[in-house]
């Protein structure tokens, strides 16, 4: 019988917020000797896509009060913004005593920054934690012994030897669209992800620019265009043409959900949904107040959902729950609003046709959706892909998925949302094998919950994940070598 490790050694590949808030956790929580190995390819820890933007125009989409890295202490951000001497600065006034306001994601990034690093402070003697910059590239783990461990390859060269391993991996951009010629994808013209700030200083102001998407990081996308000065028309486009809803402050509501007694269809939720809407309304309150109060139960609906029935979810409704679960703060969408309303911004519904590259920039074609009908073409300077991260991990080219996949120890889910994943987050393998050692948080563990973007969700998790990672039993077993993946999987 293997013999129980001195100390158990665990590696978390990402150190955006789930990355950071889970190690967190694990200083907090553990009480045997355990050392944390978080590793991060970008400069800093904390931040990640979400809070490492440099605009302080871009703002949090969740009231302060909801954005606690601890769901036992709800307050602790709102207490963390009062105890900054610049809490006004750029963040458009103080924070309210009820926490409903949206204050910067930089300013986020922060604060997520120093609960990592007052929780190292305070962690006891045989806790330890080790941030190493680097991108884990490869993963090789005993496939005939359940018990062996993890040899983790760096892309600076060294190997890193754990016990268990955690996937906090975050978003991947979005995927090109299909219709686009390669010349465009690869001119200067096409910006591939919304979050590359020097692309987006590269566009000439007056150039008229197409934005793929209309969803949220649209709107972040024409703050940060307007911020630097662009001149341009810019047109927005999606297959519906939706725009993301606007905060407003909400009250507390029964929801009309029962543990016990669970709908089983789509149309069984949207019914009972709209019936809460229509009390809230005759109670005062607004629809928001429903919306939110359903908010507790979305991982339980979606666990009772067929499988057929999360289908037609994602098919017909999801583009409706994301504009109305997927809000902007009120200052946001006073500006775009603006933008509207004076000619700078056009939100248009249709479906992308193709792209040509010109020799002054790149030819739009879009047939357009309802009344307006036919065909138009359109010649613009740049194109912005802000249509979304890429969930499909059979079409996401990273050294780590790849290997992942390419080793049998991961497989994209049924439904394409993220890796498939139990519900404490254990890697499940293209043989349907659940993994001990392996597991995977946040956004790409989303497919046995359906919600897993928001903080609120992703610190559950967190502070699940940690008991559970503590608790696990481990033994010693010897590591083996590198293995050549057996076969690529299909872009």
């Amino acid at each position: 019988m293997a013999s129980r490790p001195s100390k158990r050694r665990i590696a978390i590949i990402g150190a955006g917020f789930t990355g950071s808030v889970l190690a967190a956790h694990l200083l907090r929580t553990a009480e045997e000797p355990t050392s944390v190995h978080l590793i991060e390819r970008a400069p800093s820890v904390g931040t990640g896509l979400a809070y490492s933007t440099p605009n302080s125009a871009h703002v949090l989409n969740v009231r302060a009060y909801n954005m606690s890295a601890f769901p036992d202490d709800p307050r602790h951000f709102l207490r963390w913004l009062w105890a900054q001497d610049d809490v006004g600065s750029d963040d458009g006034g103080l924070v309210p005593p009820s926490g409903h306001a949206f204050v910067s994601r930089a300013r986020y990034g922060a604060y997520i920054q120093d609960v990592l690093r007052n929780a190292q402070a305070a962690a006891p003697p045989h806790v330890s934690l080790t941030v190493t910059r680097a991108e884990v590239v490869d993963l090789a783990q005993d496939m005939n012994d359940g018990d062996g461990g993890i040899r983790l390859r760096l892309g600076t060269g060294p190997s890193l030897n754990v016990d268990l391993a955690a996937l906090c991996v975050g978003n991947f951009s979005p995927s090109p669209p299909s219709v686009a010629e390669p010349e465009v994808l690869a001119s200067d013209r096409f910006v591939a992800a919304p979050w590359d700030w020097q692309a987006l200083a590269a566009i000439d102001a007056d150039a008229p620019v197409l934005i793929l998407g209309t969803g949220l990081t649209m709107v972040d996308t024409v703050l940060a265009l307007e911020d630097q000065g662009h001149r341009g028309p810019v047109v927005a486009l999606s297959r519906r043409g939706l725009l993301p809803v606007v905060h407003e402050e909400t009250r507390p509501f029964k929801s009309f959900v029962h543990p016990q007694v669970m709908p089983h269809t789509v149309l069984d939720v949207l019914i009972a949904l709209k019936a809460d809407v229509r009390r809230a309304r005759a109670a005062g309150l607004d629809w928001r107040s429903a919306f939110d109060a359903l908010r507790p139960y979305h991982h339980l609906l979606w666990k009772n959902l067929p499988m057929e029935e999360r289908r037609r979810f994602l098919r017909h409704a999801r583009p409706y729950w994301e504009i109305l679960r997927h809000r902007m703060a009120p200052e946001v969408a006073a500006r775009i609003d603006s933008l509207v309303a004076n000619g700078r911004l056009t939100i248009r519904a249709g479906r992308l046709r193709a792209l040509r590259l010109l020799p002054d920039g790149v030819q739009a074609t879009v047939r357009a959706r309802g009344a307006e009908g036919g065909i138009w073409t359109r010649r613009i300077g740049a194109v912005i892909n802000a249509t979304g991260t890429e969930c499909d991990f059979g079409r996401i080219d990273h050294p780590l998925v790849r290997s992942l996949l390419e080793r049998g120890l991961a497989r994209p889910d049924p439904l394409r949302l993220g890796l498939d994943v139990t519900e404490d987050g254990a890697l499940i393998g293209e043989d349907g094998a659940v993994s001990r050692r392996l597991f995977a948080l946040g956004p790409v563990s989303r497919p046995p919950f359906w919600e897993m973007t928001a903080v609120p969700e992703l610190r559950n998790q967190c502070t699940a994940a940690a008991r559970h990672l503590i608790g696990l039993p481990l033994g010693i077993s010897p590591l083996p070598p590198l293995r050549m993946p057996r076969t690529r999987v299909s872009q």
